[in-house]
């Protein structure tokens, strides 16, 4: 049967969700069984730097893996990308799973990483690229968030269970458990086609009409379909004239006519400071923080970081089902404030270790969680995947995600290294900090908002007065213009929705960069 309509979309969906849900399991799994004995013996007892390594390995990897999409991600698609990424982490996992020594071991996860960092790209494109309902299109792409925390809570309660048994089957079984996962995202996603904007920017029109009337269950004919596809020829069209090329000065000062170059870097600075949070410190090594650095016996720390992980995958789903009711800006600066405020209490109570304290430290690791939930764990991803320009979206939300992975890697590595030195310990957590109290303000200055847009009408935000008269920016003007009510009736084909007055109100200028507020 071919599927079409919201069936077809609630199978693509589906197929990224569970990719993330890949993600979110190797992020989690290894967690869980670092300090088993299991795990210490088949692998020489490592030390903290090897222990590092074997996990951030995964993670620069991933890195590797999306620059890898910068540079070919056009020629194979977004679907194909996608399965390549699950059959590189099944091998890697198999790598991994049956590892006697800790070589081997990061030998399997930088496969991992490299097939990761390839789904981490395009899974969110895909999802946002398939969309033609506005108002879906936020919670379908923090859907993938909402997923990857459930993998990492799925992953966490796999290792509690596990904390039971006995021999190598401990850390072997939720370890290779991750080839599942995989399996499933390629059977959900074998009967899609791929995006119709990736189809016509490439120049495959007829493939783009037939997918783009599939995913409308409506002939080409239909107005809503024709106005759909009248979009994204208008945008690819303004983007020939606007961004023939990506000039490195514009990275740092960008006066062409669509502004590419700055919304790439918005994408990328906002996703690496995601990570610079302390994102992936806490739930790489939540039974770690709870066992040595907070003092709870072993079997409550992998309890209470199933628990922590939990908290984490509700609170991404209330954000995925609130996402339209607010700004993307209004969700990324009260996420910022409120992490601020737990992640300072929660470094100041590290400062004076105890019992006390380190309970009290535990609940603030939980407030953390679950502001973190529905605000910067899912929406950098929604908005790096909506600002980006259609012919450099693969380009643009790569690098995004790669900033993240660096980011990641940075914090996971020497995180670590950091908390065990001596004359360091508790003071990396200001680091982190830093990051939590400086996210609010940049998204403030420099992230216009996007939410109630088409991807294409998103163009119209950094379209220069040049562009402003030519028949490509009429087109999306006039469907920008159509009243958010006319498009509420419940339909599946919106298409786009006037943007709230006073979303973006002016410019700032912040080091040379022109940043909307």
């Amino acid at each position: 049967m071919v599927l079409e309509g919201e069936a077809l979309y609630r199978n693509a969906v589906t197929a990224g969700a569970l990719g993330f849900i890949t993600f979110g399991w190797d992020a989690g799994v290894l967690g869980g069984v670092l300090l088993t004995t299991p795990f210490q013996e088949a692998v020489g007892y490592p030390n903290t730097t090897i222990t590092s390594m074997i996990t951030s390995a995964f993670l620069l990897a991933s890195w590797l893996g999306c620059i890898t999409i910068t540079v070919f991600g056009m020629n194979m698609g977004r679907k194909n990308w996608i399965i390549a990424g699950e059959v590189v982490q099944m091998i890697g996992t198999i790598i991994s799973a049956t590892s006697y020594s800790y070589g081997q071991l990061i030998a399997g996860r930088v496969l991992i990483g490299v097939g990761n960092g390839f789904c981490t790209s395009l899974i969110p494109v895909y999802v946002a690229e398939m969309a033609i309902s506005v108002p879906k299109r936020g919670a379908a792409v923090n859907l993938m968030i909402c997923s990857a925390a459930g993998g990492i809570a799925l992953a966490y309660w796999v290792d509690f269970g596990m904390t039971f048994a006995t021999g190598q089957a401990v850390w072997r079984f939720p370890v290779a458990f991750q080839i599942f996962w995989s399996l499933v995202t390629i059977a959900f996603l074998l009967p899609n086609p791929d995006t119709p904007r990736y189809y016509y920017a490439t120049g495959r029109s007829a493939e783009g009409d037939a997918t783009l009337s599939r995913l409308y269950a409506r002939p080409l004919s239909d107005a809503a379909v024709a106005r759909s596809k009248g979009d994204i020829l208008a945008s690819i069209e303004l983007e020939k004239v606007a961004t023939a090329s990506l000039r490195l000065k514009d990275f740092f000062y960008d006066t062409s006519d669509l502004q590419a170059a700055r919304r790439i870097r918005t994408g990328v600075f906002l996703v690496g400071i995601g990570y610079m949070i302390g994102t992936d410190m806490i739930y790489y090594y939540l039974s770690t923080i709870f066992q040595a650095y907070i003092g709870l016996p072993a079997t409550t720390a992998s309890a209470m970081s199933a628990v922590a992980t939990t908290v984490l995958t509700v609170t991404n789903f209330l954000g995925a089902t609130f996402m339209e009711r607010f700004g993307r800006r209004t969700w990324l600066i009260a996420g910022a404030i409120g992490q601020s405020i737990f992640m300072a209490t929660f470094t100041g109570l590290m400062s004076s270790p105890g019992a006390q304290t380190g309970a009290a430290a535990a609940s603030m690791l939980f407030g953390w969680i679950a502001v973190f939930g529905p605000t910067w764990g899912p929406v950098p991803y929604v908005y790096a995947s909506e600002v980006m320009p259609l012919r450099y979206r693969h380009i643009g939300f790569a690098l995004s995600v790669s900033a993240q992975w660096l980011s990641a890697f940075l914090t996971t590595f020497a995180g670590p290294i950091a908390i065990a030195d001596a004359s360091v310990g508790w003071k990396t957590w200001i680091w982190f900090l830093v990051f939590n109290v400086v996210a609010g303000p940049y998204v403030y200055f420099c992230c216009p908002e996007t939410r109630g847009r088409t991807l294409e009408e998103v163009d119209l935000l950094f379209m220069s007065q040049r562009l402003q008269g030519t028949s490509a920016a009429k087109q999306l003007e006039h469907t920008a213009s159509l009243s958010s009510a006319s498009r509420s009736s419940g339909d599946v084909e919106d298409v786009g929705a006037e943007v709230p007055k006073g979303e973006k109100t002016g410019e700032w200028l912040v080091g040379g960069f022109v940043c909307d507020y």
